[in-house]
């Protein structure tokens, strides 16, 4: 195709128009290259750049894709043609992350190179994914008959360079290896002058090793990369994961590969990956059931089992299974649609298959009328991903109490973030300990795994926030781990959660503001990140931002942890709107947090409901009977606005607790000050009297 820069007006921003050459429209034609590019306009994955638009004008067909602002990896490989192992196996690693997840939904690329690779940050994204499909399953015979093969000659496969049809995931493999060869070796494992003696090679020469070229290379990652380059389909790697596995683990490791459909999130860290699946730890969406004869429900129950697959495997934490590979696997996700005229009602089921117990059921129903399919699809698949997977989900839930009781030196770095999830829906100090305890034994093991980071910066935040188990400088500590899981992974969702939790009690609210974003942009069906983050938002004083986001999770999944109204309860609290304030606070079902007593005694304090308040109080000091000396210093650490502090312990003093601390900040305040400030409160309301 010719690339042209252009400005998409409508939406202002900058996109990547390609045009096909013309005799390639030519001899494909539109109607069916149309058909055959739909395919790709549904993937989406954080590794494919996604397709905007396509169509024909003129006898030209074009696609829309967005403009990447980045260098591809051809031309990274121009200024530098070895790169840095690590750097090549995570690149290699977040691509197979993307065939992966193409793969499953039945597209082949056809064309992997280093110039359809583009580095974005670090971040690679595969581009015109599934073009050269469209071109070949358009074209068809017209394309045989002219003598054109789609692909690009130095990384083609012998099955693809013969013209072949029924490529599979192996030739984008075979492609992709070629690829990880020339990042290590700094040329493609075969070259020649011409096309036909490129291909000609690829057919029949054998692989130079990688390491003639580059002696360092590891030997598992060399088996690895002539595996795939095996001339015969049926002696490669049969999936991407498996590739993967064998790429990033030692020979021994890599023979106990995950089920041939296992999809493991692409913002996992090599180290992740590496861990074989568990069928203990992971979850197999099966088909969904509808009534027969129902093109419609059909298209919507293939597409909501795809987009669900999709949906969870953003979770690092899970290891998802395609429906038809379920035997062995624990816990199964089953549907059932039906219709009534335009009305549809989905029932979904969440199941234990080694109790056969019902963990969750739940029942969406929706109108299809004047409604997109898309639409419904989207909006039910946000519903049930969050509800399910997110660390406060369901599924997380159940599979963290199964790690509760595993000793330690026996523990996985999955076993290890379970069991900080654990920490996080019970949230005490023996459960902090044993956690923190489990995640820095695992990081010594392996210090490349992005999640173990991600959640040990989070456990050693929890030192300052609730003062469980301290150690000096936790803040410090967890700052640094959080560092170091983007570093493993620039996409890990946890890692920037974690370096915005570490900023925001930092006090640094510009990195927090930062790290926050991009933490609930990478992930926007995890309800409890956008959950927390909204909450620290708000306490930041980005109210809006933040109660936006609360009243978001709110909504992707009732069945959500109580802490997720305690922003939308204070920001009620800070305009005086206490009646609505203590309707939050009442829904909040934590009895065993200390805060939420605090809350519900301020709120009934300064709404005078004494009765309220007083059992609050007598809550609140069985699980904190040292709060009446160092609650404000706590709560110091949360809250940026002093005047909202105030209003917390002045409710709590006429609720009948008075905070010593509280009281000793108001003992040493300015008494002109203090009257200067009743002045000019006096003042405004009165000019609010006169408007």
């Amino acid at each position: 195709a010719t690339v042209y820069l252009a400005a998409d007006l409508k939406h202002e921003r900058q996109v990547a128009i390609k045009v096909l050459k013309p005799e390639l429209a030519a001899s494909v034609g539109s109607e069916r290259f149309l058909r055959e590019i739909r395919t790709t306009a549904n993937l989406r994955h954080p590794h494919i750049v996604p397709l905007y638009d396509s169509g024909a004008a003129d006898g030209f067909l074009y696609y829309v894709m967005p403009f990447v602002e980045g260098q591809s990896l051809e031309q990274r490989l121009a200024g530098e043609p070895q790169l840095p192992l690590p750097e090549a196996v995570r690149i290699a690693r977040q691509v197979a992350g993307a065939l992966g997840y193409a793969h499953a939904r039945g597209v082949v690329h056809r064309d992997i190179k280093p110039g359809n690779i583009m580095l974005e940050a670090g971040h690679a994204v595969v581009t015109d994914f599934g073009v050269a499909g469209a071109v070949t399953a358009a074209g068809g015979t017209k394309l045989t008959q002219t003598g054109m093969i789609v692909g690009t000659p130095a990384y083609m496969s012998p099955e693809q360079a013969s013209g072949q049809g029924g490529l599979d995931a192996r030739s984008d493999l075979y492609s992709l290896a070629c690829v990880v060869y020339e990042m290590l070796a700094g040329q493609p494992p075969f070259t020649g002058a011409t096309a036909p003696v490129l291909l000609a090679r690829h057919a029949l020469d054998p692989v130079p090793p990688v390491t003639t070229a580059r002696p360092s290379v590891p030997e598992h990652v060399a088996g690895a990369i002539e595996q795939a380059l095996s001339k015969t389909p049926a002696d490669r790697f049969d999936t991407a994961e498996r590739w993967v596995e064998a790429l990033t683990n030692p020979p021994e490791d890599a023979t106990q590969g995950a089920p041939a459909a296992a999809t493991r999130s692409s913002a996992t860290s090599a180290t992740d990956a590496g861990e074989r699946a568990r069928p203990d730890l992971a979850i197999a969406v099966l088909p969904l059931v509808v009534p027969p004869g129902d093109p419609e429900l059909e298209d919507l129950a293939e597409g909501l089992a795809e987009d669900l697959t999709t949906g969870l495997a953003r979770f690092p934490h899970l290891t998802v299974v395609g429906g038809a590979n379920s035997l062995g696997v624990r816990y199964l996700l089953r549907g059932r649609i039906r219709k009534s005229g335009s009305a549809i009602r989905v029932n979904m089921q969440l199941l234990d298959a080694k109790t056969r117990g019902h963990l969750w059921a739940e029942t969406y129903d929706r109108s299809l009328e004047g409604a997109s399919l898309f639409d419904v699809q989207d909006d039910l698949t946000d519903r049930i991903v969050s509800t399910v997977a997110d660390t406060q989900g369901v599924l997380i839930r159940t599979m963290a109490e199964s790690v509760r009781d595993k000793p330690l030196g026996e523990m996985t770095a999955l076993d290890a973030l379970f069991l900080a999830f654990d920490y996080w829906n019970l949230i005490t100090p023996d459960a902090h300990i044993r956690a923190r305890d489990a995640l820095e034994r695992i990081v010594q093991i392996e210090p490349n795994s992005a999640e173990a980071w991600s959640a040990l910066s989070m456990i050693y935040a929890e030192e300052h926030k609730h003062s469980y188990n301290v150690r000096p400088d936790p803040l410090g500590r967890s700052l640094d781990a959080a560092r170091r899981s983007i570093a493993a992974d620039p996409t890990s969702q946890r890692g920037y959660y974690a370096l915005a939790e570490a900023q925001f009690f930092r006090r640094d609210l510009s990195a927090f503001r930062s790290a926050s974003r991009k933490a609930v942009d990478i992930n926007p069906r995890d309800g409890t990140t956008l959950a927390y983050m909204g909450i620290l938002g708000c306490y930041a004083g980005d109210w809006e931002w933040g109660t936006a986001h609360i009243r978001k999770a709110l909504s992707l999944n009732p069945h959500h942890p109580g802490w997720y109204r305690f922003g939308l309860c204070l920001d009620h609290f800070r305009k005086g709107e206490f009646e609505e304030a203590l309707a939050e606070v009442q829904q909040v079902n934590m009895p065993g947090y200390y805060p939420t007593h605090v809350t519900l005694a301020a709120v009934a304090g300064q709404l005078g409901r004494l009765d309220i308040g007083r059992s609050a109080i007598d809550e609140l000091l069985a699980l904190y009977p040292e709060f009446a000396e160092r609650g404000y210093t706590e709560y110091t650490k949360w809250y940026h606005d002093d005047r909202l502090l105030d209003s917390i312990f002045e409710g709590l003093a006429l609720a009948g607790l008075e905070v010593a601390d509280f009281a000793g900040t108001k003992q040493e305040a300015d008494p002109q000050q203090l009257v200067h400030e009743d002045s000019i409160e006096a003042t405004n309301e009165s000019d609010r009297g006169d408007e």
